[in-house]
């Protein structure tokens, strides 16, 4: 009775965790395309821009907004050119061509994008190149590989990667496996004498066997966890690292960007604490999911949801600040 009571709770705190988890993704989701349908002038961009968000993301989407943020400015001035008939020779509209056809390649999406070009069909990857998504049977899994693709590995990183999470999948469906095993057993031994010792002893060693596996699969988590962070990354939060990516083309001086930098960190600080606001919040709700009425909260936790919007509503007009502080550097330094 003790081993199943022990189950359920562990069932129970799992489901609140994963709730927990998709939320936060889908919050960070929300958060990394507000504002950003049809950013750029040129129409070219834009497309490549709408094709990426369903793509990539992260840092590797930041680094490629930041990159379209500078080959905006050429098309506009290739535009200027080509309205002015500037470029007898078309050099400047060749050369403003392969600027974007190689950045449609680094990113991986000559593939999506051929259509616009068509001579970007040459030296097209295949599928395996650049998809990243993998089918895994376990939420938690699903949610640390997440967290893998937003740290900014590069591909090869990724597909050791990809097999750390194959083996883990794998020890899970064994775990399964054994589980189910040892709950037919248990049941069909309901009724039978204890004198039946050797249903007793294979019990026993199947239940030493799930311990064991258990702890394996435990041990694994933890070990993907680690692996699954970028220690080379400057910022964790995507806003705040595509914050960062812009300033970087930005041609900012070396005072400036520091500056900035050091900015970044206090604002990262603030969403960590935000976040760690947010989870209490969620806490509470849970431990008093059976105390609520006609949804009345306790004073104690409308003070803590009221300090959470509080304390949210802060970070967003400084995550405004600093993108106005980062748009007005990027227009006024860089220069082609």
């Amino acid at each position: 009775m003790t081993y199943q009571l022990t189950c359920l709770a562990v069932f129970a705190i799992s489901l609140l965790t994963i709730s927990c988890a998709n939320k936060y993704t889908k919050d960070l989701n929300k958060k990394w395309h507000e504002d950003e349908v049809n950013p750029f002038r040129s129409l070219k961009v834009n497309q490549l821009w709408e094709k990426a968000k369903k793509r990539l993301s992260g840092p590797r989407l930041a680094d490629l907004y930041a990159d379209l943020r500078v080959h905006d400015k050429y098309e506009m001035e290739l535009k200027k050119y080509l309205l002015d008939d500037l470029d007898k020779d078309g050099m400047k509209e060749a050369e403003t061509r392969l600027r974007f056809r190689n950045i449609v390649k680094e990113y991986g999406m000559l593939e999506q994008f051929k259509h616009v070009d068509p001579e970007m069909s040459n030296d097209i990857p295949t599928e395996s190149d650049f998809d990243k998504t993998m089918e895994l049977g376990d939420k938690k899994l699903q949610k640390i590989w997440k967290k893998a693709l937003m740290s900014g590995f590069s591909d090869e990183e990724l597909d050791k990667l990809r097999m750390e999470f194959w083996h883990q999948q794998m020890k899970i469906d064994e775990y399964n496996s054994v589980r189910d095993d040892l709950s037919e057993m248990d049941s069909n031994t309901l009724g039978r004498t204890k004198t039946d010792s050797l249903d007793s002893m294979s019990l026993k060693e199947k239940n030493k066997d799930l311990k064991m596996r258990h702890k394996q699969i435990k041990d694994g988590y933890l070990k993907l966890e680690s692996l699954s962070v970028n220690k080379n990354l400057e910022f964790e939060d995507p806003r705040v690292y595509q914050l960062w990516a812009v300033a970087k083309k930005a041609n900012m001086s070396e005072d400036e960007l520091t500056s900035f930098k050091n900015e970044l960190k206090h604002f990262e600080h603030r969403i960590s604490k935000h976040e760690y606001m947010k989870d209490q919040v969620l806490m509470s709700k849970h431990e008093l999911r059976g105390e609520v009425k006609d949804g009345q909260y306790p004073e104690k936790h409308r003070k803590l949801e009221e300090k959470a919007d509080e304390y949210g509503r802060k970070v967003k007009k400084i995550h405004a600040d600093l993108k106005k502080q980062v748009d007005k550097a990027f227009n006024r330094h860089t220069e082609l």
